[in-house]
């Protein structure tokens, strides 16, 4: 049985094809045997910031963080990865630091300054069926007609918010390659 990956994150193969995915970093909130469901979160979404979300459900937010560009399924819907210095019912916990909040009280609550002290709204998301994700994870898989390959490190406080998004790429290929070396030996 493949080991699942919830709560980490995954990073694009360098040898993967130069497209949408080429450089990305996912975290995966979702990996059981038949579905597999991340958010990218180094990717700044182009046409929305958190403002003018905020505005549309009639909350009043004055504040210059962007809204991530989480995938390609759903992108009307908001997905809030966060520290868990802030919950609500519906958080769901990916990690020991790290939680997804999909409701509107946390936007609620990060409008009054009340809210998760880090976070990232997403809007969209990537998803994998029937096994999808595990072909892709298993180095044995040799399907010419798969080109994408990801790695896999932990998702931690530093590497969910604190890297630059132009850097997180580079930083995680280097934390994946320091963990591939660190089971070798």
């Amino acid at each position: 049985m493949p080991k699942k990956y919830q709560g980490n994150l995954l990073i694009a193969n360098p040898s993967n094809p130069k497209d949408f995915l080429n450089q990305a970093v996912l975290l995966l909130v979702t990996h059981t045997d038949s579905i597999g469901i991340a958010l990218q979160i180094n990717a700044v979404h182009e046409e929305i910031n958190l403002t003018s979300i905020g505005t549309g459900m009639g909350i009043p937010y004055i504040g210059k963080e962007p809204v991530w560009y989480g995938g390609n399924i759903s992108v009307n819907k908001i997905h809030v990865v966060h520290s868990l210095d802030w919950r609500s019912v519906t958080t769901i916990a990916l990690n020991k630091e790290i939680g997804i909040t999909n409701d509107i009280g946390v936007l609620s609550a990060i409008s009054q300054g009340q809210g998760p002290m880090y976070f990232k709204a997403c809007a969209g998301y990537w998803l994998w069926e029937e096994g999808k994700l595990d072909e892709m994870l298993d180095p044995r898989c040799s399907d010419p007609k798969e080109p994408y390959r990801w790695e896999i490190i932990p998702a931690n406080m530093e590497n969910v918010f604190e890297i630059p998004p132009e850097e997180l790429w580079m930083e995680s290929i280097k934390d994946a390659a320091k963990l591939k070396v660190s089971e070798w030996l």
